[in-house]
């Protein structure tokens, strides 16, 4: 495995800020500010500047500065078309394997419900991320996972404002759990299906999101913006 560097780790807080609406869209992130938020030189910032760029979460306007992305609904359905042509599949072929390795996610699944009584969206939108990763993992296909990760930055902002409505994280975790029971009964359509359902949602929140804060968001057919490199 490669060595975190501390570019990997700025990039990896700042994602986490932008997700969860701390950094919201539109605002100007200050090298400077970011050296001294996390005890860094100027080089890992721009570093990760570069990277969350090309993901387009953040948009680097010459003479002018770096600026948190708004949201882009192409970028949204993109990621919903990697995950649902991905994960299903990887899904499917836990349920084939004899007696799968579940533990980890059931432990990821009881710490989502910890952070849920706490009113934690920050928290649970990560475990939700280490939730489907394990299932990866037990599958033996991390890599493929690492690919879904890197594309759909522009869908978890929608999951975390989606999970921030009053009793949202209910339904995830009920899904979640659910998941769990097929693939330890070995049904790989069941599973599939609940699976297809669950990441559904954001999708259907994405629209009403559309009219409800437009300003959150970009014009994909105005910038031509795909999600990355905008």
């Amino acid at each position: 495995m490669r060595r975190r560097t501390r570019a990997d780790v700025v990039h990896d807080a700042l994602r986490h800020l932008i997700v969860t609406l701390e950094l919201a869209p539109g605002q100007l992130l200050s090298e400077k500010e970011m050296c001294d938020r996390f005890g860094v030189s100027r080089t890992p910032i721009r570093e990760a500047f570069l990277r969350l760029a090309e993901h387009g979460l953040v948009t680097v306007a010459p003479q002018h500065g770096t600026f948190v992305a708004g949201i882009s609904p192409k970028a949204v359905r993109l990621a919903h078309f990697l995950r649902e042509n991905l994960e299903i599949p990887a899904i499917r072929r836990l349920a084939g394997q004899p007696a799968p390795d579940l533990s980890a996610a059931r432990d990821i699944l009881v710490a989502q419900k910890v952070a849920a009584a706490r009113n934690d969206q920050a928290e649970f939108i990560l475990l939700d991320d280490r939730y489907h990763e394990a299932l990866f993992d037990a599958v033996d296909l991390s890599d493929v996972w690492a690919v879904i990760q890197a594309r759909k930055g522009h869908l978890d902002r929608i999951r975390f404002i989606q999970g921030t409505v009053r009793g949202s994280v209910e339904v995830p975790l009920r899904q979640h759990e659910q998941i769990l029971d097929a693939l330890t009964a070995q049904d790989g359509d069941l599973a599939a299906r609940l699976l297809k359902d669950h990441i559904a949602g954001s999708l259907a929140f994405l629209a009403r999101h559309l009219r409800e804060r437009p300003e959150m968001f970009i014009d994909d057919e105005q910038t031509g913006g795909t999600g990355a490199g905008t």
